[in-house]
């Protein structure tokens, strides 16, 4: 007669036993080796360590580390099944000409088809559908559903940004009719700002006391040492202060002549810290430049990269219509094309560009959606339209 098993669940409560008997100090020192993945799991296994996996110390010891290894976000919807698809690989830094790397599947948002339109914020994503706004943790895969706003038929726009100085997150909403037929409507443009972990029941309304025609575009958006910059307007970026809740515009590099601040041909980038834009010419396709925000205060730019495309990278614009999503922590800015396709017959590639050294490398995503994937969901073979973002770190934070 075959010995029988114990059970997983008989382990987990024996493993919850066991714990008493090891010191605190060692049971710490245990769980800060731990991957993300395990020590979401482990919560369950005492009281104890649920206390000190969720303690604040231990999760801002966590993320600490975690930006020490960042990781390239990418998502993808399937509207048959209404879900979304959140994976992520880390960011490589092997010097080859080629490289592979292999993804891994973080989240699936069911339900509702949001979508995700700005980088990851510490490892939390925005998201938007209709009138609905959320924000979404990959990592633990916890998903915070704000109170709908009400936007009488204007388009909605959510940005989520940190204080690193009263340690809050806040989502930015932007309501507005997009275009230039805007003056024509009876509603204008409003501001919304939702603090996270506040309490907060309501969206409360802000007011811009810019003097200037309101804007009518909102694209992109990336948080930088407690402030969420967009492109609003022809060379115009706006700057929201996350603790004092203020917009401010800042006028573009006087630089590139083709400058345009919401053209789908200039990112707004993190570089060391500090703002910056990475633009191309689409037509010519031989020259692509930085500029970077020396003096938010004096709106000083300072064009310390611009170079000449090589031959390799002319034809990466040229045939697949590429974009820079941003910088990873090697100093490489990223490009994928645009719209970039995940196809069932091939692996996704990105490609890491120095812009000091004018060279360029590729680097294949293996395990995004592979056979195995898309027959347990019913994905099929049909191309998908996928997002990535470089920067993106684990965070085991869960918002109350």
């Amino acid at each position: 007669m075959e010995d029988s098993q114990p059970s997983p669940s008989s382990n987990l409560n024996d493993a919850g036993n066991s714990t008493k008997n090891i010191p605190f100090d060692l049971t710490l020192e245990i769980l800060s080796k731990l991957p993300a993945k395990s020590l979401i799991r482990f919560q369950a296994v005492s009281k104890l360590w649920f206390s000190i996996i969720r303690s604040k110390d231990f999760t801002d010891s966590f993320l600490t580390r975690s930006k020490t290894r960042p990781r390239l976000l990418f998502t993808f919807k399937h509207f048959d099944s209404r879900k979304r698809f959140i994976f992520s690989a880390p960011e490589h830094d092997n010097n080859d000409k080629s490289s592979t790397v292999v993804a891994r599947h973080d989240m699936t948002i069911s339900d509702l088809v949001y979508y995700i339109r700005s980088r990851p914020v510490n490892g939390f994503v925005c998201c938007t559908r209709g009138d609905s706004i959320a924000v979404c943790n990959p990592t633990t895969r916890q998903i915070v559903k704000f109170p709908d706003v009400k936007s009488n038929g204007r388009d909605v726009y959510a940005r989520l940004g940190y204080d690193p100085v009263q340690d809050q997150y806040k989502v930015l909403c932007v309501m507005m009719f997009d275009g230039y037929d805007a003056d024509k409507q009876d509603i204008q443009q409003e501001h919304f700002v939702f603090t996270l972990s506040s309490g907060q029941q309501e969206w409360r309304k802000i007011d811009i006391t810019e003097e200037e025609d309101p804007y009518r575009h909102m694209k992109g958006g990336i948080c930088i040492d407690g402030a969420i910059y967009y492109g609003v307007l022809y060379r115009k970026i706006a700057r929201f202060d996350v603790r004092t809740e203020k917009i401010e515009f800042i006028q573009g590099p006087d630089g590139p002549e083709d400058f345009n601040a919401i053209s789908c041909f200039s990112t707004l980038i993190n570089y060391q810290g500090k703002l910056a834009c990475v633009t191309y010419d689409p037509y010519c396709n031989t020259e692509m430049g930085m500029w970077i925000l020396q003096d938010v205060e004096k709106q000083e730019w300072s064009s310390i990269m611009t170079c000449d495309v090589p031959c390799q990278w002319g034809d990466l614009f040229e045939k697949e219509r590429s974009l820079c999503t941003g910088q990873i922590h090697t100093g490489e800015v990223i490009i994928v094309s645009r719209p970039a396709r995940l196809e069932s017959s091939k692996l996704f590639c990105v490609y890491y560009c120095d812009m000091t050294r004018e060279d360029i490398r590729r680097c294949e995503i293996d395990g995004i959606a592979d056979y195995e994937f898309r027959r347990i969901h019913g994905i099929g073979k049909r191309t998908r339209q996928l997002l990535c973002f470089p920067g993106h770190i684990e965070n085991i934070m869960f918002f109350q």
